[in-house]
């Protein structure tokens, strides 16, 4: 769930310089800071800038995975399962490394598209 929108994540990012892992939606962030340019984390108020994004990998790769479910809950060895209501949670075999995480840049062109 993403902290601006309140909706499903599409694209999670976060910057490099914060510490905590919750990503918000990328293009969303991107919308405000084009209308209202604060370029803060909507999560812990650090300073964001647009060169500082990354994209999540692990979590683009849960959102992908689990394109009906809205949350998952990480076990404390790393894995994660989807939490589906009513139902007990299917264990994933995905690893979360702190050390290695896998991410990428956000990249958006500077030109305005056609409507």
């Amino acid at each position: 769930m993403c902290p601006l929108g309140k909706m499903r994540l599409t694209v999670p990012c976060r910057a490099v310089t914060c510490s905590h892992l919750q990503c918000f939606d990328a293009a969303l962030y991107l919308q405000m800071n084009e209308k209202k340019p604060t370029w803060i984390c909507p999560v812990c108020d650090k300073k964001a800038d647009y060169e500082n994004l990354i994209i999540d990998g692990l979590f683009l790769e849960i959102l992908n995975d689990c394109s009906d479910v809205d949350e998952i809950k990480f076990q404390e060895d790393g894995t994660w399962c989807p939490m589906r209501p009513k139902k007990d949670p299917v264990k994933r075999s995905s690893k979360y490394s702190p050390h290695r995480p896998t991410t990428s840049r956000v990249e958006v062109s500077s030109t305005p598209s056609p409507l």
